[in-house]
């Protein structure tokens, strides 16, 4: 995923949330850093929110630029980085049944709102015996940081799986030195260094059953989490994958760089998709929200307010405008009239 195509997604609001949290509680100028990067402070601490990346892009850089050699401080914000942040695939994460099924699945997609990517290192006969992590796409300013974030949370997930400290063997570490706050993470050597972060362990560390694994349920969140590639690549589908894609996650999937993230594709070739098809992501996004929007106010209490939220809408008063444009009339009077046909249904 390419800087250009990360900075049109928007993302939860959980890296953000937690960057903040440890300049509060080092009294750094949070708020500043929040204007800055031009952060409402109300959509940080709104659970289930999300905001524009390239704006938490932007709150990386001042968070480092404000903690500039407090790695105690860049270790403390790995903890806000835990499996539960990447919704279902975190729970295909955190039931693996071995360690080579986690970095399988962790590898297997493009994780393109870290701005890295992660490779299985394996030896020859294919068994997974370590990991490594390249920034290629990631700001220069921020790839310090990104390193140590990314070795804490990994060693401490580890750790956590395995139920005991993880046997590493070695550690790559591409920065001239590693700070004393990173020693007590594995039990092993760090070399200072590298071109990339690499994780190893011995070959048979991956096939050490987990004591949280479930390789059902390993398989279910997988499943879930590859359903919708699944559907499009049994049906050709684009446009209805599209749509699904909206309707599964409304907030997070309003522009078409999002969807294409979701799908594993660039943007372009998604706009090229389309295309053939002689559809508009514009108009196939409008259909999926007016069909939720009116699945919401026909099927629920839900107040207009919270569904506008649920559809990504920054304010209400947009989504009526939208809801207006969409059926001719606002969302109050159609949930009315939604009600009367359903009660007028009932009598007969």
């Amino acid at each position: 995923m390419k800087l250009s195509s990360y900075q049109n997604l928007r993302l939860p609001n959980f890296s953000v949330h937690g960057l903040c949290a440890v300049l509060k509680d080092a009294d750094l100028d949070w708020q500043t850093a929040l204007r800055n990067a031009e952060i409402d402070p109300d959509a940080i601490d709104r659970p289930g929110g999300t905001i524009p990346a390239k704006k938490e892009l932007a709150f990386q850089l001042q968070f480092v630029a404000l903690t500039k050699d407090r790695v105690d401080l860049w270790v403390k914000a790995a903890r806000a980085y835990t499996l539960g942040s990447f919704g279902i695939r975190g729970l295909a994460l955190a039931t693996a049944p071995t360690i080579g099924a986690w970095v399988e699945a962790g590898s297997s997609t493009d994780y393109a709102p870290g701005l890295m990517e992660i490779t299985p290192l394996r030896i020859s006969d294919g068994t997974v015996t370590g990991m490594e992590y390249t920034y290629p796409d990631t700001p220069e300013e921020l790839i310090p940081f990104s390193i140590y974030r990314d070795f804490c949370v990994v060693a401490r997930t580890f750790t956590w799986m395995y139920g005991s400290p993880f046997p590493f063997t070695r550690v790559e570490f591409p920065l001239a030195e590693a700070s004393p706050e990173v020693f007590p993470y594995v039990p092993c050597a760090i070399d200072c260094g590298s071109d990339a972060l690499r994780l190893w362990w011995a070959p048979a560390t991956s096939e050490h059953e987990l004591p949280f694994g479930n390789a059902f349920q390993h398989e279910a969140w997988l499943k879930a989490d590859h359903q919708i590639l699944d559907n499009l690549r049994a049906t050709g589908d684009w446009p209805d994958t599209v749509i699904k894609t909206i309707r599964a996650a409304p907030e997070l999937n309003r522009k078409l760089a999002n969807v294409a993230a979701t799908l594993r594709v660039s943007p372009r070739t998604l706009q090229r998709k389309l295309e053939l098809t002689g559809d508009d992501f514009a108009q196939l996004r409008d259909k999926a929200l007016r069909d939720l929007a009116a699945d919401l106010l026909s099927k629920t209490d839900h107040s207009v307010a919270r569904i506008s939220r649920t559809l990504g809408y920054t304010d209400p008063t947009s989504f009526t405008i939208a809801f207006k444009r969409w059926n001719g009339m606002p969302p109050t009077a159609y949930r009315e009239a939604s009600r009367y046909k359903n009660n007028a249904r009932s009598k007969f």
